[in-house]
């Protein structure tokens, strides 16, 4: 049977919206006056089901800290039997000595044990003792001046003819000042920066908004300053269990309890103007308060004594918290936030102030630039959580390793400056940076993982007699000995001098020169046969780039292309080769015979590879000019494909999927494995120019390597091309120990798109010649 339309939603109402439907039905008909004489047993019932609310509540919640919970169970369930007291032993309007206050000493407690309810809330939202006492004082100076005001204003000039006893008068103060309390603790816990808005806050603000209310139109109607029905006096008080029972069931009431953020505390206007205002009511009330009894002056000299301590005490607090706010920004602003060491800032400012020691007392100043080698594969492979774990140990052991005297910094990344004081002699300063280097060689083990970890370090030395050095000039000089020492290999020690500048200066010319090459056409491609053998023509062509410098001549990749790389100008230049080499290609088909077979293989970089964009980009080129995926061949090195290699296999995969070849150039010189190939889809492997030379050597053990490499690259598909082919001898070795295709000045150097079109002609006609010379 189907349920009626709508009945669905309906029981899918959550607990804490039925609840508070019900209730305020509930309210709504006590006060209407329907009940008569069983309006305070409805308030009354109110109270009983929000207290068994409050219990449910945290049963199935489980909030993280539970007594807070319980405490303000129990200060409602002091309210309600105090408020049922109240009505039986009719103490309302009974100022006389004749009142009695069990109900008062009944309901006193409930404050206390709220207001510790709701400072347990404070207290588990924010851990800060500071800010913890910041609340309590908060509420300590709202509390009192509001004690004072009604004591000045309105309990002294009411009941100052009816001789009303000091304890009633008290009581009849205190309970406005301590709603008002309770109030301004949960304004600071709801409106608490660090905190996100949900619905329980907003729950618990009514609920103490309404005590509040109804303990100041209870305070009036008590010293008869107004008239008003009871049920209209119950009335804030019946809307306070209900916003309280509300509060409980809703499921964000686990925030309550939960921690927040630690965002450093800062004063705000209205904390300003609360403590302005409890300055003031001291010195308006000494001016404008009637001569009264001795009594009343001493409560009232007690009242505004503890007034100013409070507010005297939030302003010392408000001076701490901003010194140590001022102190911690202070640090911030000198210090690495993950290591803790002292950052570029700090580094540069105790750099400079050792140089001016130096100038006075002429002794010599050093500085290391230390990088960690490949640390962006730790990041790469494993995450930047376990890169800033090794970040931190390793800054750990430089410290250990260290003199007293000596400052390590970390001015980002996994660079390192270390400056060393005491330093005699260039020799000494390269002992100490030797030893740093050692000591990083002891394996690192973050997270129950092993790592190894070798550094390049710059080293840069001054003398104080030197005016025209500073920290600016020593720290560029550390940071290009670094890489001196990591153009020779990485792990090492290089020392800074002159002839680098030079050359560092030379490189910045360069790589300004570089950025307008491809703009200014200064580039162009050339291109060298491959040959298949032993009987075959040509099969491809290699796209080569070069740059044709206006002053300094015809610049070799080798010199231009790593340059290029760490510019960050590689992405461009490799975008212009693709789209050159596939445009002369097309042209070639169109215009000359001979060439509708032929591939074109163009060299990928690292930043090619893994750019998100490159699949699309092949493949749009290949249909911008009409030509098939076979006619391209995409080379990389080992060091690129292995550098990310999950995200590499993606890639190759997806460009496969165009049908372009893939090879791997330089065969031999890094990684020299053929397992990983199987994760691969590499079609041609490119074996090194290294390994070709020596084959005419006796004694040569390349010849067996080439063979083995040959066999295993077979068995796996994949054909292999030799590089580097310079003789007739050399290409008889090859064709004899299997290799499929050949690349060398044997038959033809590296030239221009105009003249390729003989050299590819003059080697279809002669390619038998060249392999059998010898027999014929």
């Amino acid at each position: 049977m189907k349920d009626r339309p709508g009945a669905t939603s309906v029981r899918r109402w959550p607990a804490w919206a039925w609840f508070l439907t019900g209730e305020l039905a509930l309210v709504a008909v006590a006060v209407s006056g329907l009940l008569g004489t069983l309006e305070p047993t409805a308030v009354f019932a109110i109270g009983i089901t929000t207290l068994v609310a409050l219990v449910l509540s945290v049963r199935r919640h489980r909030p993280a800290l539970t007594w807070p919970w319980w405490a303000i169970s129990a200060s409602m369930a002091f309210f309600l039997v105090g408020g049922a007291l109240r009505f039986d032993l009719h103490t309302l309007g009974n100022i006389t000595t004749s009142r009695s206050l069990v109900p008062d000493l009944l309901s006193l407690p409930g404050y206390g044990l709220g207001a510790a309810g709701l400072l347990g809330f404070s207290r588990a939202r924010d851990r800060g003792r500071q800010r913890h006492f910041g609340v309590i004082l908060d509420a300590v100076i709202a509390a009192l001046a509001i004690l004072a005001v009604a004591w000045v204003y309105v309990i002294d000039p009411v009941l100052f003819q009816t001789h009303t006893p000091l304890a009633i008068r008290l009581v009849l103060t205190g309970y406005p000042a301590m709603s008002i309390f309770l109030v301004v603790v949960t304004v600071r816990i709801a409106f608490s920066p660090e905190q996100n808005r949900v619905p329980s806050y907003w729950f618990l603000l009514a609920a103490m908004t309404c005590m509040f209310v109804g303990d100041s139109f209870y305070m009036f109607a008590d010293i008869d300053l107004i008239s008003v029905a009871g049920r209209v006096l119950d009335l804030p008080y019946a809307l306070a269990f209900v916003a309280t029972g509300t509060m409980a069931l809703h499921p964000s009431m686990r925030a309550l309890t939960e921690p927040a953020g630690n965002r450093p505390q800062a004063s705000s206007p209205g904390r300003i103007v609360l403590v302005a205002i409890a300055l003031l009511v001291p010195a308006i009330i000494t001016l404008q308060h009637p001569s009264s009894s001795l009594q009343d002056r001493v409560a009232l000299f007690m009242i505004i004594i503890c007034l100013t301590v409070a507010a005297v005490l939030r302003i010392v607090q408000a001076l701490h918290i901003a010194e140590r706010s001022e102190a911690n920004l202070a640090y911030q602003a000198m210090h690495d936030s993950l290591t803790g060491l002292p950052n570029r800032r700090m580094m540069h400012q105790h750099l400079t102030n050792v140089l001016q020691r130096a100038s006075v007392d002429d002794t010599h100043v050093a500085l290391l630039f230390l990088d960690l080698d490949r640390f962006k594969l730790v990041n790469d492979t494993l995450g930047h959580t376990h890169g800033d774990e090794l970040l931190i140990a390793v800054a750990r052991r430089l410290n250990a390793h260290v003199r007293p005297s000596d400052l390590v910094t970390r001015i980002g990344g996994d660079e390192f400056m270390i400056v060393l004081g005491q330093v005699v002699s260039v020799s000494q300063a390269l002992d100490l940076a030797n030893r740093l280097r050692f000591s990083l060689r002891t394996p690192f083990v973050v997270n129950e993982l092993e790592f190894y970890v070798s550094a390049s370090i710059g080293l840069a030395f001054a003398s104080g007699d030197d005016p025209d050095t500073n920290a600016e000039v020593l720290v560029r000089d550390a940071d290009t000995a670094m890489y001196q020492a990591k153009d020779a290999g990485r792990d090492a020690v290089a020392v800074f001098d002159e002839s680098m500048r030079t050359k560092v200066s030379e490189r910045v010319e360069l790589e300004h020169d570089l950025r307008r090459a491809v703009e200014l056409r200064q580039l162009h491609l050339v291109y060298q046969p491959i040959v298949r053998i032993p009987h075959g023509p040509i099969e491809g062509v290699e796209a080569l780039v070069r740059w044709a410098h206006p002053t300094l001549g015809v610049i070799p990749p080798v010199k231009f292309i790593p340059l290029a790389e760490e510019s960050g100008l590689i992405m461009g230049i490799g975008e212009w080769v693709l789209e050159e080499a596939l445009r002369q290609l097309a042209a070639w088909r169109h215009q000359t015979t001979g060439f509708e077979d032929l591939y074109v293989a163009v060299n990928l970089s690292g930043a090619q590879l893994h750019d998100s964009g490159l699949v699309e980009r092949v493949r749009e080129a290949l249909s911008r000019h009409g030509i098939e995926g076979t006619a391209l061949c995409l080379e990389l090195t080992e060091s690129v494909v292995m550098d990310k290699p999950l995200a590499a296999a993606a890639v190759l995969t997806a460009l496969r999927g165009l049908d372009v070849r893939l090879a791997i150039d330089d065969f031999g010189t890094e990684y020299s494995s053929l397992a990983y190939l199987k994760r691969f889809p590499v079609t041609s492997l490119k074996i090194d120019k290294s390994f070709v030379d020596t084959l005419e050597d006796d004694d040569s053990s390349d010849a067996t390597l080439i063979a083995a490499v040959v066999a295993m690259a077979h068995a796996l598909g994949i054909t292999t091309i030799a590089e580097g082919v310079e003789t007739t001898s050399q290409a008889h070795r090859l064709m004899e120990l299997g290799c499929d295709a050949l690349q060398g000045y044997l038959y033809s150097r590296p030239v221009r798109a105009e003249g390729l079109p003989y050299v590819v002609n003059s080697l279809w006609k002669q390619s038998e010649n060249v392999l059998q010379g010898s027999t014929s």
